[in-house]
């Protein structure tokens, strides 16, 4: 029981951790596809 408790609290602060890094991962994949569409090429 204390497993599948400490399973839901990991899940819930991975779903945290997920959140704070989204912008930062919109922000890479925006510059990588800027770069990749001025050398011609989709990253």
């Amino acid at each position: 029981m204390l497993y599948l408790k400490k399973n839901k609290m990991s899940k819930i602060q991975a779903k945290k951790l997920s959140l704070k890094f989204v912008p930062y991962l919109f922000i890479a994949v925006t510059i990588l596809t800027a770069f990749g569409s001025n050398s011609g090429t989709w990253a």
